[in-house]
């Protein structure tokens, strides 16, 4: 389809291709969450060596952890609506081609 004048184009399948692409990319995305939330969470005497000012350590490092797995989930979304955004797009465009 090309719109004459708009300077939107885009090519038959395409933005179907790269949508489910992307929403097959939100697995591993959530599978590192998983490893890091497992593997990176603090344990209850993780800070418990250091002689002064765990507490502090260990509220920065809780404050850190939920911070990127907060980020990785953002992530994880924005890429699944993505690609359902572009599947969506060129649904409605084959609507408006061939509205019969």
């Amino acid at each position: 389809m090309a719109n004459e004048g708009s300077g939107l184009e885009y090519r038959r399948g395409e933005l179907r291709t790269g949508g489910r692409a992307m929403q097959e990319w939100s697995d591993p995305l959530s599978a590192l969450q998983s490893v890091f939330e497992d593997g990176a969470k603090a344990t209850p005497s993780c800070f418990g060596l250091v002689p002064q000012g765990s507490d502090e350590l260990a509220l920065s490092y809780r404050e850190f952890y939920a911070n990127v797995l907060s980020w990785m989930h953002s992530l994880r979304q924005n890429v699944q609506v993505a690609g359902l955004t572009l599947v969506t797009s060129e649904r409605n465009y084959n609507a408006a081609d061939h509205p019969f």
